[in-house]
């Protein structure tokens, strides 16, 4: 597929201005916006890319989820984040009269990032924004903040090129992403109905065109009398633990029978022991992180399946339990509806412009889910984090991102903004 000639400006803007684009994601990245899960530090960077909106023309929407009318009764609101006071941003580029009625697209894009963890384990700040290498360290770089200058960017190359596209695009910045969080999506979607969201937080430069359904638990054992040894935790331990090894196995074969998983990084971590400590010689926790394609009811029979098994072991060694709970909120298993033709739209662009033939995977737990559910059937995920395995993966030290692929990120999205509608004009300013 060759470009146009309007098309080919598009990508030459954007590669001559890449240490624009570069600048605009390490300035996100000096910004601390770290999500400790009933809070965040969001405010800072929404206002960054607030005035990045402004000063680029976009109609600006600044507002906190919770401010929503009805908000906090929707069945998908989840109470004690504080999004009350972590907002969301969006710019609205209406493009023309006439595209007034047209339903939006979406380009969305989480601000939250995870702790920094233990500094001594960054050789880079986490804070920095250094670019050196072809890389841009730090906190966030991938997941999400590439994707917010990204999408700012796209767009700045076809206002560049005096493009008027046939359909208004939305661009958001949305909070509350990490630890299962989730409102700031809902809150998106409610207020902006749109044809499509295109969530950037995605991995590998993959098409993602699954939610993935799980979520995180944990149990907390305490021994009901004072005790001078840990051994009584212990072999409740051991039980327990096998009882998860099994329950384990299941997530994964889950994965393993799924085309878009089978062999990915997903299908490996199905089931990840989050938290293994014992507080002191009377308490322990366990906390898991599962993937899956059952419904949240189905999980539930099977942990208290397993809870009922263990009731003789927990009488044996006196130990008590409030049993499996929550630690994020639970997301359902979904697939994307190709049926509008997004999601080849997409992978043609990312693939021409990278040279190679871009995959289509299943996510990992990202807020597709509720994109999918309360958004449009047609949302998908497309980003640039590398696996959280890998060194300078998401929510890894020396987090990074690839500048020649970035750049290529961008690209692919401007293309998809000129090509999704099928219909667009180049005034004659």
């Amino acid at each position: 597929m060759m470009y146009t000639e309007l098309e080919r400006n598009v990508i030459e803007f954007i590669e001559k201005n890449s240490d624009e684009l570069f600048r605009v994601l390490s300035e996100l990245i000096q910004i601390d916006s770290q999500n400790f899960r009933n809070d965040g530090r969001e405010q800072k960077c929404a206002e960054y890319v607030r005035d990045l909106y402004q000063n680029l023309g976009l109609e600006v929407d600044f507002y906190c989820p919770d401010s929503l009318p009805g908000f906090t009764e929707h069945p998908a609101y989840m109470p004690g984040r504080n999004t009350a006071n972590r907002p969301n941003v969006s710019g609205i580029w209406r493009t023309s009269p006439e595209n007034m009625g047209n339903l939006p697209v979406m380009l969305a894009a989480h601000t939250d990032t995870m702790p920094a963890g233990d500094l001594s384990k960054w050789t880079y700040d986490p804070f920095g924004g250094i670019i050196t290498d072809n890389r841009i360290y730090g906190l966030g770089a991938g997941d999400n903040k590439a994707g917010i200058a990204a999408s700012y960017f796209a767009v700045k190359a076809l206002m560049a090129n005096s493009i008027s596209l046939n359909t208004p695009v939305i661009l958001t910045a949305y909070c509350d992403e990490e630890y299962g969080g989730g409102n700031g999506t809902l809150a998106a979607c409610l207020k902006y109905p749109c044809k499509t969201y295109v969530n950037l937080d995605g991995g590998n430069y993959e098409m993602w065109t699954i939610a993935v359904g799980g979520g995180g638990f944990r149990i907390d054992l305490k021994k009901k009398e004072t005790t001078d040894s840990m051994m009584d935790l212990y072999h409740v331990l051991v039980e327990l633990m096998n009882e998860l090894k099994v329950f384990m196995e299941r997530r994964k074969a889950e994965l393993h029978n799924n085309p878009l998983y089978i062999g990915t990084d997903m299908e490996r971590s199905a089931f990840r022991l989050t938290k293994f400590h014992c507080d002191s010689l009377r308490e322990a926790t366990v906390a898991f992180v599962i993937y899956t394609d059952k419904s949240k009811e189905e999980i539930q029979t099977e942990l208290k399946d397993i809870l009922h098994r263990l009731e003789p072991v927990f009488d044996k060694y006196g130990i008590e339990t409030s049993g499996f709970r929550p630690t994020t909120r639970y997301f359902r298993y979904g697939e994307t509806d190709k049926s509008d033709g997004g999601v080849e739209i997409m992978t043609r662009a990312a693939s021409q412009v990278a040279g190679y033939p871009v995959v289509e995977k299943g996510s990992c737990l990202t807020d597709l889910s509720l994109f999918l559910e309360y958004g449009s059937p047609h949302s998908f995920n497309f980003g640039i984090f590398r696996d959280f395995a890998l060194p300078g993966g998401a929510h890894q030290p020396d987090e990074y991102v690839d500048c020649t692929q970035f750049t290529q990120y961008t690209q692919a999205l401007a293309l998809f903004l000129l090509r999704y509608f099928g219909i667009y004009y180049q005034n004659n300013k």
